[in-house]
């Protein structure tokens, strides 16, 4: 998914009251939902909502009404009038994450007969993974879910943000708070170079004081072990803040190097999502741990892993001579959504003489793609040679010298051997008439390695 966020919305769920302090906020003074079909509430009326789910479409901050592409259609179905923006839940690493924390799922989702929400039985889609409950939902927007009392802390990976963004008067950041907080305990929120150095300004957040723009209802699960009851099901305050990058010391200045938004917690935070708006910073929908390249044999051996996917359709592993025309190796099927740590491997059987580069590319269900950073390698392998290539009745297979064992294998495209040879000279003759014409796979094989080369039967 190659994203350019319009604006950067971080939405947090904690249950309480609230304030800001070292910065300027902008309170979000009503939400749009998908509650019952459609729902809305204000600071000037906060309405109950017993939600089994319940997806922000809209949220209305310094007069103006910003839609997340969820479901805009109805919006416009009920006459809400709107600026038009695409919010995309921004894949997280938690860190450390509370002991004590309490899974919270809307109320009425599975049903509710009342008391602590456990009749009707229903289990948490997530299990006891922490960060899944911060990317469900349609484009991960899900505010009926979240995870209570997090504590540790949430690292988001940015890849770039438009400086066009900056102090434009259009949302940046969005916090939103559902739980009880205790006043005395401040969230930190901050931008992040590939150092972890800090970059603009740090801001330090206490909710005391924002107004309740709404009141959903909540049941709760331990963790680990998924007991239902960790506390009463009943609603909480729902509480939204905006903000501009500028708020957090971003300037035209300091931007360029930004590759991670981190969200320090407290014991009693509790974390909805974070979501951005898919135009104003380019981040990856994957979390990218490693992707490493090595020359083994005559192959090239590719691995990658990462800590979470969001809507990560496939892998491509591509290549080149020039790092600038590149051809593709393979692809590899992801994850789709996965907050697990995943490790991925596989080889190129035909690698490009000499220097050649190796990048990884994400691609998105819809279609969109990110790319990683490029690998260089040198690769060499004279150990034999075909000729004629292309061929269509008899090929050589010439040896720098004759090994032990070795034999001659020729494959299709997928894997199959259709010819096999041993070698007994330096050059050894092959009939390859009777072969369809096509692409096919020389190995010389023997019980410590393998050679391979392509050849062409025309």
């Amino acid at each position: 998914m190659k994203t350019f966020l319009r604006k950067f919305i971080v939405i947090f769920q904690l249950l309480a009251i609230g304030c800001v302090t070292g910065w300027t906020q902008t309170n979000v003074t009503r939400i749009y939902t998908d509650h019952n079909g459609f729902f809305t509430s204000s600071t000037a009326s906060p309405q109950i909502a017993d939600v089994a789910t319940h997806h922000l479409l809209a949220f209305e901050s310094g007069g103006v009404t910003w839609s997340t592409g969820v479901n805009d259609a109805t919006l416009t179905a009920n006459a809400v009038t709107f600026t038009p923006q695409v919010f995309q839940a921004m894949p997280a690493t938690v860190n450390g994450s509370n002991s004590s924390a309490l899974i919270g799922i809307g109320r009425q989702f599975g049903g509710f007969s009342g008391g602590n929400g456990c009749a009707p039985p229903v289990v948490p889609a997530g299990g006891n993974n922490v960060s899944a409950y911060l990317t469900d939902g349609i484009n991960g927007l899900d505010l009926s879910t979240a995870i209570f009392n997090i504590g540790g802390n949430i690292q988001y990976t940015v890849a770039g943000i438009d400086a066009s963004s900056i102090g434009d008067g259009v949302p940046d950041i969005i916090i939103t708070q559902a739980g009880d907080v205790n006043g005395s305990l401040l969230d930190q929120f901050r931008f992040l170079d590939p150092s972890n150095n800090l970059v603009g300004n740090q801001v330090a957040v206490n909710f005391n004081g924002v107004s309740t723009v709404a009141q959903p209802t909540w049941k709760f699960y331990n963790m680990p072990g998924l007991a239902c009851g960790g506390s009463t099901a009943s609603t909480r305050n729902l509480r939204l803040l905006a903000f501009d990058f500028a708020d957090l010391g971003i300037t035209a200045g300091n931007y360029a190097t930004v590759t991670k938004f981190q969200h320090q917690l407290t014991p009693n935070t509790d974390v909805a999502f974070v979501a951005y708006n898919m135009q104003s910073i380019e981040i990856l929908p994957i979390v990218l741990l490693d992707f490493n390249v090595e020359v083994k044999n005559s192959t090239v051996q590719l691995s990658w892993q990462t800590a979470s996917e969001i809507n990560n359709d496939f892998f491509t592993i591509e290549k080149s001579k020039d790092a600038v025309n590149w051809e593709e190796v393979l692809r590899k099927s992801g994850a789709g959504n996965s907050q697990e740590i995943l490790h991925y491997e596989d080889e190129d059987k035909f690698p490009i003489s000499g220097t050649s580069y190796y990048r990884l590319k994400q691609t998105d269900f819809d279609g969109e793609s990110t790319y990683s950073h490029i690998v260089p390698i040198n690769y060499s392998n004279n150990y034999f040679s075909i000729y004629p290539n292309p061929a269509d009745g008899y090929v050589t297979i010439q040896l720098e010298d004759i090994p032990n064992n070795v034999v001659v294998q020729i494959k299709d495209v997928l894997g199959k051997t259709l010819l096999e040879q041993k070698a007994n000279s330096t050059n050894t003759l092959i009939n390859v008439s009777l072969l369809p014409k096509g692409i096919y796979y020389v190995e010389l094989v023997n019980e410590s390695y393998k050679y391979a080369k392509k050849l062409v039967v025309q």
